[in-house]
């Protein structure tokens, strides 16, 4: 056999050559008489790159292939990695062909030995002997490794002092049977990287396994489908050769190149390894340099340029306490203040009884650094200083418009920290959601930043906003109210005479909102915001804190006349998922219910019913009629918004507003054993309420739309009258 040396990542392994027939084998040994596998949990991406490792089992992740099982030669030694440790759990192994796939791996990597020794995890060790036919025994230290034929690990619960140990008894035969979980690891370490701190890629990064803060998506109803073949590209030397060639157009491998690519960036360490070595060429392109701009934006093939931009965000966001010089994107988004602008301070009351973010009214230009000091004791209160208004990551979109991740939330753990952004951005401070200071507030400074368009109602007039706020050099402005807050680009507002009746506008809407959900509007423990951005993560716009809206329709949540004659579908839609409620939202109504909000606010805001607007088109009956002529199939409906929301318009048509109203808030006092707890007993309870509530049997309505409902409540609201108007069921029957 020939044998040679490889260094990866500092450790040196003497490898018996592993042939692409070697790999095809040992997959079929992995997966023999497997179809689909499954877990407890939510699982994340297990990457393979080098030529020892290898793909096994695929997951859906950004309309590509990444692998949430992978395996590796190592040495004399074999490893078998998953996404997640309950895949190995009692759960999982009932699960699919779990059981089947795990016993197909303690056998690949025993190598003829049935001995399984498991770290530390008693059930675990009681799960992999249900499986029968190996010798299976926990162990609570791992001095005794070298007998034993598999070892059975989560990795990061290992001793750090014991990986050498784990290693070497990996590359003298063993097995390791290991699980890893990136995204679930960063979320309890308190900011430690992945590159540097975890110890799985510490670990097994060597033999080309590597986890990353990615979320590994079922490809199937029941878990993870077992492919016949992996798509090119899904090991990541691969995809590192593809785009060096440069030859590459096929859209579909492009975007398989770009994941795998961009996923290894982000955990793929400096050094000489086969893997480094392979991604830190393409840096080396003379495209590397190449910048995004909405004109212009970084594509698909443009992938030298795309890594380039990642390794230095990866850098950023690693030390974000250095002092980083500006980038040059910086100028394409979030923006450059004038030169000549004024540099100041300012000290601010943070309310703790506040959770998120609060407004500053500053800017921290590019690579400028900006100071936060903190009265003695507030560190202890776990406060961060974020730079940024954008809460997205364009990472794996197709193309950049801009540098796809710009923002950052920096924990103030001592009284006094500088800090300078290479992107830069609005500041704020973010107050966390339970915190046990003494105090009811908090001063803050910031020094060294430009000070941002602000208008809060209840401490500026609007003489002090014509006569200097709303001439402030940031790039960015804010206008802020106790319910709502809108960010937008400063050149949409300096010509604004009065934010106040602007900002009075949008609390109406979110009075309106709580109004129909049963919410009391004066109980918000914080404001919404809306933030604009010239690129957005998902969606035309898309809900949350904030709810983000691209650049261009920002001149159109400012316009107070347009938005009291006319409203606007796309705010009042996004505004409304953030008041959606699940207890009354069903498989297939995700994007209908949030519509009642739409609707809702149209006519009690604006006066426009809901015939008048997109729901009074004629088009839409043509649908419902061509749907019923079909059968009514209930897939459709729950694929089709806007035939699903005429279902309940119709309701609205028949019994008014206030029915909902009464609906919505009959939801709120519900006790937590009452709660509709899936979608069968949400459908019922829609039914049995509507049905009280109006007197009238809703079990028709529901059947006339060939929605489940259980048998049980058909039969019990058969005691209500079939409903008399004619609109609820006209084109149906």
């Amino acid at each position: 056999m020939t044998v040679r040396f490889i260094l990866l990542m500092g450790v040196s392994f003497v490898c018996g050559a592993v042939t692409a027939d070697s790999v095809t084998q040992a997959r079929e040994e992995l997966v023999r008489n497997v179809h689909t596998i499954d877990s407890g949990g939510l699982p994340g991406v297990v990457l393979c790159g080098g030529t020892k490792a290898f793909p096994v089992v695929g997951a859906a992740c950004y309309k590509a292939v990444l692998p949430v099982a992978a395996a590796a030669f190592c040495g004399k030694g074999r490893v078998l990695a998953v996404g997640h440790p309950s895949f190995y759990s009692a759960e999982g192994l009932a699960k699919g062909d779990t059981s089947t796939f795990v016993t197909n791996a303690l056998v690949w990597l025993g190598q003829g030995k049935r001995t399984i020794a498991v770290y530390k995890n008693a059930d675990f060790a009681k799960a992999l002997r249900s499986l029968g036919g190996f010798e299976v025994s926990e162990m609570s230290s791992l001095d005794t490794l070298t007998t034993q034929g598999v070892l059975a690990a989560y990795p990061d619960n290992l001793p750090p002092s014991d990986i050498e140990h784990v290693r070497a008894f990996i590359t003298s035969g063993g097995g390791l049977l290991a699980a890893g979980i990136g995204w679930g690891w960063l979320q309890v370490t308190g900011g430690k990287s992945l590159v540097s701190d975890n110890l799985f890629n510490r670990l097994l990064g060597p033999a080309g396994l590597l986890i990353t803060s990615d979320i590994a998506e079922r490809t199937a109803p029941n878990g993870y489908r077992i492919d016949a073949s992996f798509p090119q590209g899904v090991n990541i030397t691969d995809a590192a050769a593809l785009a060096a060639g440069g030859t590459c157009s096929d859209p579909v491998l492009l975007r398989q190149i770009n994941a795998t690519l961009c996923a290894a960036k982000s955990v793929v360490p400096a050094g000489d390894s086969e893997i480094s070595k392979a991604v830190g060429e393409l840096l080396h392109s003379p495209q590397a340099n190449k910048l995004p701009s909405p004109a212009a934006p970084l594509k698909a093939t443009d992938i030298p340029a795309r890594l380039t931009l990642l390794e230095q965000q990866n850098d950023w966001r690693m030390h974000p306490l250095n002092l980083w010089p500006a980038h040059p994107s910086a100028a394409v988004y979030p923006g450059l203040p004038p030169t000549d602008a004024l540099r100041g301070s300012r000290t601010l009351t943070v309310d703790l009884a506040t959770p998120r973010w609060h407004s500053t009214g500053l800017y921290a230009a590019a690579g400028e650094p900006v100071t936060v000091e903190l009265p003695p004791g507030a560190q202890n209160l776990k406060l961060h200083l974020r730079i940024g208004a954008t809460t997205c990551d364009n990472t794996r979109h197709d193309h950049w418009a801009r540098a796809p991740k710009v923002d950052i939330e920096i924990p103030l753990t001592n009284s006094t920290a500088t800090v300078a952004s290479p992107f830069g951005g609005l500041l704020y401070i973010v107050v966390p959601d339970a915190t046990d200071a003494p105090a009811a507030s908090v001063k803050v400074t910031l020094r060294n930043a430009c000070r941002a368009p602000w208008y809060k109602t209840g401490r500026d007039t609007l003489d002090m906003w014509k006569k200097a706020i709303r001439t402030y050099p940031a790039p960015w402005a804010e206008l802020e109210s106790g319910k709502i807050i809108l960010t937008v680009p400063s050149g949409l507002i300096r010509k604004l005479d009065d934010p106040a009746a602007l900002l009075a506008f949008w609390e109406k809407v979110a009075d309106t909102d709580a109004k129909l959900t049963a919410i009391n509007p004066q109980g918000r423990r914080y404001a919404e915001r809306f933030s604009a951005d010239v690129q957005l993560c998902a969606g035309w716009m898309h809900a949350g804190y904030p709810i983000m809206i691209p650049s261009v329709t920002a001149k159109e949540i400012v316009n107070l006349e347009a938005l009291r004659t006319k409203g606007d579908w796309g705010f009042f839609h996004e505004l409304g998922h953030n008041h959606q409620n699940s207890d009354w939202t069903f498989e297939g109504t995700g994007e209908v219910t949030v519509n009642f909000f739409t609707l809702y606010d149209m006519e009690q805001i604006c006066g426009i019913i809901p015939r008048k607007t997109r729901m009074g088109e004629e088009s839409l009956q043509n649908q419902v009629r061509k749907w019923a002529a079909k059968g009514k199939p209930h897939d459709e409906w729950c694929k089709e918004p806007f035939l699903a929301l005429e279902t309940f318009v119709r309701i609205q048509q028949a019994y008014g507003w206030q029915v909902f109203e009464k609906l919505f808030a009959e939801y709120r006092t519900l006790k937590k054993e009452e709660r509709p707890r899936n979608d069968t007993e949400k459908r019922d309870q829609w039914v049995l309420r509507l049905s009280r509530l109006t007197g009238q049997n809703i079990a028709a309505v529901f059947d006339a739309w060939n929605i489940p409902i259980s048998e049980a409540v058909r039969q019990t609201c058969a005691k209500y009258p079939r409903p008399s108007d004619p609109r609820l069921f006209e084109g149906l029957l």
